[in-house]
């Protein structure tokens, strides 16, 4: 999901090109002319991009290879946070009819706002080597509404040399994991790397819980939440979840709550703790601090003892409504997803994998053979399940007031409760 670090704001306004060419002017006004000249010609497309922390500096690959691919077109980004600003700026912008001819987000959002009558459907030939799983995330009576590019992993990340020292086996139930997080103690190694000074960790990190305590058994759970017949408040299931967050912060670094993903991430890759519940987007800076081949990846145990292993559809293009270079856009998305060295770039720089059939790129993951694994087993899950019907906005609203009670603010009866109080904020047709 996900959600990671800090908000930024990036817009290419060719600034740079237009300064340059004014130097040029000092000596011969002829050549700036022909400059300024060049980009206006440009074609313009505005692009709105909701970013996680493992997809920020995308956007500079993807504009050295569009100087190559398409020299007349010139992309206007505005890139924000994903998990704090995307909703708001899109929301707000429909609003205002300021639709931007291209929206970069995750494949869930396209089912959050299609219904605005914004979103272009694309063409089949657009979208027919997707593999199925990512085109069905897309796909809203029977027509796809985005490109999915790229997919990453949820679960426990840990550390395969300290298993071993440790003689600890992957825990599959929730007794299993008790003990492995008393060895860990009893040898001197925290448990667990946490970061719980943003509130999308907690919203992140719940709903894995979720997938595997409450959709796995009830699909439509968020639907019968909304129509009053599934409550957060009394129901011992929700209320595990988010003990779990807080049985993490128990057995993490004493400084977890105020510390955040990019710090929380060098500690894991420096062997700082042997566990980590996050996504794949939390190894990028592993390979630089130690061998990929040192991590693996599992499933949160939960309840029954048959947690599964999360995949997200993440990076989606999707296509204005309006926009008055539908064709141009659906020729760039469909070039950008067919150039081998592009997309193997994009992957091997986001830590995530193709969802394009076929397509094997030229790194392997370190999680890669787990992932495998847990897919021949039929133990891995769509996470659009339960991100499709509880929104982010909802779920990181709840994840706020968590934080509130893990400080001790709040009580855990409260925070049910006001995810009871707010569960018309829970749809994406609120």
């Amino acid at each position: 999901m996900q959600v990671q670090g800090g908000s930024r704001l990036k817009v290419k306004t060719g600034l740079a090109l237009l300064f340059f060419g004014g130097l040029l002017c000092v000596g011969g006004c002829g050549e700036k002319t022909e400059l300024v000249a060049k980009e206006k010609d440009k074609v313009v497309l505005t692009v709105l991009a909701g970013q996680s922390t493992a997809d920020a500096g995308m956007e500079d690959m993807i504009d050295e290879w569009m100087e190559e691919n398409y020299p007349g077109v010139r992309l206007e980004w505005e890139c924000v946070d994903w998990g704090e600003s995307f909703d708001a700026q899109v929301r707000s912008r429909f609003a205002a009819g300021d639709i931007p001819d291209i929206i970069v987000g995750k494949a869930q959002d396209v089912k959050a706002y299609v219904s605005t009558g914004n979103l272009a459907p694309l063409p089949d030939g657009c979208t027919e080597r997707i593999e199925p799983h990512a085109l069905e995330a897309v796909t809203v009576q029977g027509r796809a509404y985005g490109l999915p590019v790229n997919t990453w992993y949820q679960g426990v990340l840990y550390n395969k040399g300290i298993f071993k020292e440790c003689g600890i086996e992957i825990p599959r139930t929730r007794k299993q994991m008790e003990q492995a997080v008393d060895t860990l103690e009893e040898n001197g190694i925290t448990p667990f790397a946490g970061h719980f000074q943003e509130s999308w960790n907690l919203g992140n990190t719940t709903m894995q819980f979720m997938m595997n305590e409450i959709f796995c058994d009830i699909p439509d759970w968020g639907e019968q939440f909304r129509q009053g017949d599934q409550n957060f408040s009394g129901n011992p299931s929700i209320r595990r979840c988010m003990e779990n967050n807080r049985y993490i912060l128990n057995h993490s670094w004493q400084d977890a709550l105020t510390i955040d993903q990019y710090e929380c991430d060098l500690r894991f890759a420096n062997g700082q703790a042997a566990m980590y519940l996050t996504g794949s987007w939390s190894l990028q800076f592993t390979g630089q601090y130690s061998s990929r081949d040192e991590f693996g990846i599992f499933p949160y145990p939960n309840e029954a003892g048959d947690a599964r292993l999360l995949r997200e559809t993440n990076l989606t293009l999707m296509k204005s409504a309006v926009t008055p270079y539908g064709e141009l856009i659906t020729e760039l998305f469909q070039d950008i997803l067919l150039d081998r060295q592009l997309q193997g770039e994009i992957l091997d720089y986001t830590q995530t994998q193709s969802v394009v059939m076929g397509f094997l790129p030229s790194y392997q993951s370190c999680i890669q053979k787990d992932v495998e694994a847990y897919e021949e087993r039929g133990l891995l899950s769509d996470v659009a399940t339960g991100n499709t019907q509880l929104v982010w906005s909802y779920q990181n609203d709840v994840a706020t007031e968590q934080r509130l009670w893990l400080e001790g603010e709040k009580s855990l009866e409260e925070v049910l409760q006001f995810a009871d109080d707010h569960r018309d904020e829970s749809s994406n047709n609120q």
